[in-house]
């Protein structure tokens, strides 16, 4: 059975028995926590829109700029291409620095809209990164660019892997909870919504 709590806040349940009431009262715990970071999540995403950890008052105006906490917006697509940009920027310094620490370079990286991760990592050494990082702080940022970079030596999720992870994040743990309400914040946010096409 598979339990999921969707980011607006309802559970979806995968299951081969008709019976889950007794393994829904098992996870009862986890189906809480995890409403409640929804919850958070939804509040946080209300505050404004959130940019590289800091949320911000949205104008409409003749130019896209970003001010102190205001982020001026002349239309849709000159966001996205600013963000795509700025996010572009911030992963090229990150790959430069996380490289030289795990020892491979990728080959080619690209910036997408992705309806469900952060980021992959293919078999030919490519990373598709999604646009909506740029929602992130730096240290969760850089960290998604990491678990990426590794995937470049093992294309899995094996022990191996995470030892490579956390000779760079040994708080990985900690920053991928952290992941799932920037998840939450990213998918209740109105203008993300409509950067993702959602």
């Amino acid at each position: 059975m598979r339990i999921y709590v969707h980011p607006e806040g309802y559970l979806r349940i995968v299951s081969p028995t008709q019976n889950v009431k007794p393994i829904l009262k098992s996870k009862e715990h986890w189906i809480l926590k995890n409403l409640e970071k929804v919850e958070r999540g939804k509040t946080l995403a209300s505050r404004g829109f959130p940019l590289f950890g800091r949320f911000y008052e949205v104008r409409e105006c003749r130019k896209t700029e970003i001010f102190n906490d205001v982020i001026c917006v002349s239309n849709l697509e000159s966001l996205k291409r600013k963000i795509k940009r700025e996010l572009k920027k911030k992963i090229d310094k990150i790959i430069e620095k996380r490289t030289e620490e795990i020892g491979k370079k990728p080959n080619k990286m690209f910036i997408r809209v992705q309806k469900n991760k952060w980021g992959s990592c293919s078999s030919k050494g490519n990373l598709s990164l999604n646009i909506a990082l740029a929602a992130l702080p730096e240290e969760l940022l850089d960290y998604v660019v990491t678990h990426e970079l590794a995937h470049l030596l093992e294309l899995n999720h094996s022990k191996h892997f995470w030892k490579l992870v956390a000779k760079i994040h040994p708080d990985y743990k900690k920053k991928r909870d952290e992941l799932k309400l920037w998840w939450v914040i990213v998918n209740n946010n109105e203008l993300w919504k409509k950067i993702l096409g959602g």
